[in-house]
């Protein structure tokens, strides 16, 4: 793959945020680097693809899609299907196990399963610092994507991954899947500093019922906006240097993620941005950056395949919405002005009640491999395939 190298980046603290880079040819097989743009021998390519794992989210999405989606990841790197899907009335977990273990038994690829709820995650964090991802209402993990994505962090870094990108399960183009894939190995290994994190933005986006394909989703340009507006208020020039507050598909570094605190739910995308920046950027002179003197690098990478996800209706974009605004609305980021643009914007959208406070979680100081061992020598649920 070719990436067009963005000239153009902006620095919060020990923040870099590159503007967006563009894919321009998905096959560069043999092209003699020039200056401008970025691609991989094949050497790199395969030593930094086996050492990133993917981890795929998936609640209750069409078994077909699925198997899309994780076919299209290269066989390099090890897969992590992190599921909340139903079990009754219909057991959709078990179609899930089917598809991962036939995809094993021909390719012999390294595939792991952990299911959201199983009750053996409780036990074994309980008393962790991972404790609050426990709903006390069932004694179970909590539903939503964040948790999905902390549980994959936790099992990317058990099975000695160096990094771990994100890929969400409802994707009906593998073509896009398999590009994700290649901007995260591309990307990652452009940038230079241990904590680093590539984010992609989608060419188009759309559902399959929607008349034309958007350039920008609905939440994310609402969300892009107002974190931009936010920076441009602190630093008194105004910047649109964020363009990927609600990337589904990024990746990072495990050095990055297990320094970083995640969001539940929908939050989690930009709740990711928030914290680098308050505490890189505004907390910087504290000491609150855990990685500094280092800097955390970000690259915003454009892709070239529309992303047609599944049609999940108006509530849930207006949950998505609301937790995502939620995280810069109770941020050191925002003042009073913003907080009153942003319940104005949610207004619009019915919704009357103040933005939620993100619930944050992190996986420091967790015994990831200790943890990753017993849940699946103790589960009937997790499965692990040439692990």
């Amino acid at each position: 793959m070719l990436i067009r190298v963005p000239a153009r980046f902006e620095t919060y603290g020990a923040v870099r945020i590159y503007d967006v880079g563009r894919v321009v040819s998905l096959d560069a097989v043999g092209f003699e680097k020039r200056h401008g743009v970025f691609n991989l021998d094949s050497t790199t390519l395969e030593n930094i693809a086996e050492s990133t794992a993917i981890v795929v989210a998936v609640r209750d999405e069409d078994p077909d899609v699925l198997d899309g989606v994780i076919k299209a990841v290269p066989l390099y790197s090890p897969l992590i299907i992190v599921s909340a899907s139903s079990r009754y009335p219909v057991d959709m977990y078990s179609h899930e196990v089917s598809l991962a273990k036939n995809l094993y038994s021909i390719t012999g690829r390294k595939v792991v399963l952990i299911h959201q709820r199983d009750p053996v995650l409780t036990d074994l964090l309980q008393g962790t610092s991972l404790e609050g991802i426990i709903d006390p209402s069932d004694g179970l993990v909590r539903y939503g994507k964040g948790e999905g994505i902390v549980l994959g962090v936790l099992a990317a870094d058990a099975i000695g991954a160096r990094h771990v990108g994100f890929i969400d399960g409802d994707n009906y183009i593998p073509g896009a899947v398999h590009e994700y894939t290649w901007i995260y190995y591309t990307g990652l290994s452009f940038l230079r500093t241990k904590y680093k994190m590539i984010r992609v933005v989608w060419s188009y986006k759309g559902g399959l019922k929607e008349e034309y394909f958007r350039k920008s989703g609905r939440v994310s340009s609402q969300v892009n906006n107002i974190l931009n507006q936010a920076l441009s208020m602190i630093r008194r020039f105004e910047t649109d240097i964020v363009k990927s507050c609600n990337s589904g598909e990024h990746a990072m570094s495990i050095d990055l993620a297990k320094g970083m605190s995640f969001a539940g739910s929908f939050a989690v995308e930009t709740y990711e941005l928030i914290e680098l920046l308050e505490e890189c950027y505004l907390g910087i002179n504290d000491g609150l950056c855990k990685f500094a003197p280092s800097n955390v690098e970000i690259l915003q990478v454009e892709s070239r395949n529309p992303h047609i996800h599944s049609e999940k209706g108006e509530a849930h974009l207006i949950k998505m919405l609301a937790e995502s605004l939620g995280t810069i609305y109770h941020s050191k980021l925002s003042n009073d002005r913003l907080r009153e643009h942003i319940k104005k914007i949610l207004e619009s959208y019915l919704y009357e009640a103040e933005p939620p406070e993100p619930r944050k979680y992190s996986v420091s100081g967790i015994s990831t491999r200790k943890i990753f061992n017993e849940l699946i020598s103790r589960s009937d649920l997790a499965e692990a395939f040439g692990v």
